[in-house]
């Protein structure tokens, strides 16, 4: 009689199965999203992930929580431009990397009426633009910028530069494109 394998559990189940939903989420979106298909990607039967995950959105807004806890910090190079710069090249990189994928589909799904999936990812937002912000703070605390700047529009046009090239021009973010968007916004602010 041949023993049967020991299936591994804990946390190395747990990473890849938020690893694999991630990428599930990245392929698919969220409409076709499917429990049922990241537990084939993971290796698992189904049941052991509704176990943990009962739904589509527990287990959406765990693989993206888990994620979005380990993001670079941000660049000090002593000059706003050369951070932005920096910094941008990151988000743009962010928004094609799985993670990225994933929450700008999810973000664009049509029919997302899950109240606690909008805020999940409404609150995912908010995270990665606090950070952002203390960019600016310490251009402003070196009279780079003035007092006023009005930095959270600034992060919405990078954001949206960002989204419309890839989602709508269906091209790179190239450093060339992203020089011209940080000269074009620096200018402005």
């Amino acid at each position: 009689m041949t023993k049967r394998p020991r299936q591994r559990r804990g946390a190395p189940v747990i990473e890849r199965v938020l690893t694999e939903a991630l990428e599930e989420l990245a392929a698919v979106g969220h409409a076709r999203f499917s429990i049922p298909a990241v537990a084939a990607r993971a290796g698992l039967n189904k049941t052991s992930v509704y176990r943990r995950w009962p739904t589509k959105a527990a287990l959406i807004g765990a693989s993206l929580a888990g994620a979005l806890g380990h993001d670079a910090p941000l660049p000090d190079t002593g000059a706003l431009r050369t951070d932005l710069l920096a910094f941008v090249a990151a988000a743009a990189a962010w928004a094609e990397s799985p993670l990225g994928m994933a929450v700008l589909r999810t973000l664009q799904a049509e029919g997302l009426d899950d109240a606690a999936m909008r805020e999940l990812l409404g609150g995912t937002l908010r995270r990665r633009t606090t950070g952002p912000l203390a960019l600016f703070r310490r251009a402003q605390a070196r009279g780079e910028l003035a007092a006023d700047a009005d930095v959270a529009m600034a992060l919405t046009v990078f954001a949206g530069a960002i989204h419309h090239r890839r989602f709508v021009e269906r091209a790179a973010a190239t450093p060339a494109f992203l020089r011209r968007l940080v000269t074009l916004v620096t200018d402005g602010l």
